[in-house]
């Protein structure tokens, strides 16, 4: 046994001898300090396997330390002690520097994917990444030590702390397992830990806020009236965002898609959906990713966006009104459907802002508080879907091609709600109960 190791073995005799001195100590600090120990003499005798520690004339006892040079930076204390102890808080704070976390990790992954993918992905994952990771301590572990369990623990404790629904905690995990990805690409791990956790059991999940049927589509009167109240307000203002919101109860588009309809994708009876507007976004000096301006992507949002719909009696005259406005007043941009006052294509703010007037809303401070009536444009779009659906008159495969959806069940899902009340199909549900004549 040699000198560091008989050093060792005192020093845990040491604290288990005191033991009974000290009534608050507990097995979990005794093992922490043994933990302590074993590290300290760890470094020291790695360190003099490279570098050699001796007494110099003066007294003092000295060393050289790695600094990036070929001979490395001379250290001197006044004591062994002293100097045993600089050596091994150097090392220490050497292995927190050099540690591979997430956080150290987390800049080039954004890079990555703001070069890899669209911008608005990066843009979310850098949310997600500020909303639930920035600040927590799994972000400073290191990457190449950490284990499933205590990734699976502080998701647990993040689902709890946060009241995560399943749809957040899929968003939250969704970060780390492409994080994860990246790094295997990179050589720094070989396996993706965060996909061997399970999910949770659904109960420990919060319960998403249910929205009443009147708030998420509307009703054939509410849709009546906004319609109503659209078309008086552009025969007031010349506006016609107001337009916008007339046909979309026509043809169920997503808002980018219908800002960005053209003249020219107008074919007789149909209209071709092919492109859509998306958010710009810019990187600063810091590599936060920032929202700027908008443009048209010449592909809808997925594949299946792109796609031909059915041009009604009604979606003819709106498109029409529209375009007659905008030729009146000299108003073009390429041959947009859907111009602004000073000429230029109109972006999907100026149909929400117009929207939220014709649901009722008149400030600022009430946007979000709209009593009975639904409150955006994603609600005309499930409006119009639902009114397919409820029609009975085609099936599900064409209802789901004319929502822009490659999954069905995407469309089954979220997108169908009943848009007839429950008391006007009473005759139905007379007729299915009604007893058998015997």
């Amino acid at each position: 046994m040699n000198h560091n190791e008989l050093n060792t073995v005192e020093n845990v005799v040491e604290i288990l001898n005191n033991l009974p001195e000290r009534d608050n100590l507990n097995t979990d600090d005794v093992l922490e300090e043994v933990k302590e120990i074993m590290k300290r003499q760890t470094i020291l005798k790695q360190h003099k396997e490279n570098y050699k520690v001796w007494q110099a004339k003066d007294g003092r006892w000295k060393t050289k330390l790695p600094d990036g040079s070929k001979y490395g930076k001379l250290v001197a204390k006044a004591t062994l002690e002293n100097l045993e102890n600089f050596i091994v808080e150097f090392y220490k704070a050497k292995e927190e520097t050099d540690k591979i976390t997430m956080a150290t990790i987390y800049p080039k992954f954004l890079e990555y994917k703001y070069l890899s993918s669209e911008k608005g992905t990066a843009n979310k994952l850098q949310w997600v990444w500020n909303t639930y990771y920035k600040d927590s301590n799994i972000v400073n572990e290191d990457i190449t030590k950490i284990t499933v369990g205590k990734l699976s623990d502080w998701l647990l404790k993040l689902i709890a702390e946060r009241k995560l629904t399943r749809k957040k905690y899929i968003e939250a995990k969704g970060l780390m397992n492409q994080l994860y990805n990246y790094c295997i690409t990179h050589d720094i791990v070989q396996v993706n830990l965060p996909r061997q956790i399970a999910m949770p059991s659904k109960n420990v999940f919060a319960e998403p806020e249910a929205k009443p049927e009147e708030e998420i589509i509307y009703s054939s009167d509410t849709k009546s009236e906004v319609i109503k109240e659209a078309l008086a307000q552009f025969n007031k203002t010349k506006n016609t965002a107001y337009l916008a919101i007339c046909l979309n109860f026509n043809l169920g588009l997503r808002i980018g898609e219908l800002v960005a309809l053209c003249e020219s994708d107008i074919d007789d009876n149909v209209i071709h959906i092919t492109k859509a507007e998306v958010k710009n976004y810019t990187k600063d000096k810091n590599g936060n990713i920032h929202a700027d301006g908008y443009r048209v992507a010449q592909h809808p949002k997925t594949d299946a966006g792109i796609r031909t719909l059915v041009l009604t009696p009604d979606a003819k005259k709106y498109i029409k009104m529209a375009l007659d406005e905008n030729k009146a007043n000299g108003r073009s941009d390429k041959d947009y459907i859907f111009v602004s006052k000073s000429g230029e294509r109109m972006h999907e703010y100026a149909v929400n802002n117009v929207l939220r007037r014709c649901n009722g809303v008149r400030n600022e401070k009430d946007r979000f508080i709209i009593s009975g009536k639904p409150s955006g444009n994603h609600a005309i779009r499930k409006t119009c879907i639902s009114e397919l659906h409820d029609s009975q008159l085609l099936p599900d495969r064409m209802i789901s091609d004319f929502a822009g959806h490659k999954d069905i069940s995407t469309t089954q899902k979220y997108y169908i709600h009943s848009v007839t009340p429950l008391t006007e199909k009473a005759d139905v549900f007379a007729k299915v109960f009604k007893p058998k004549a015997v």
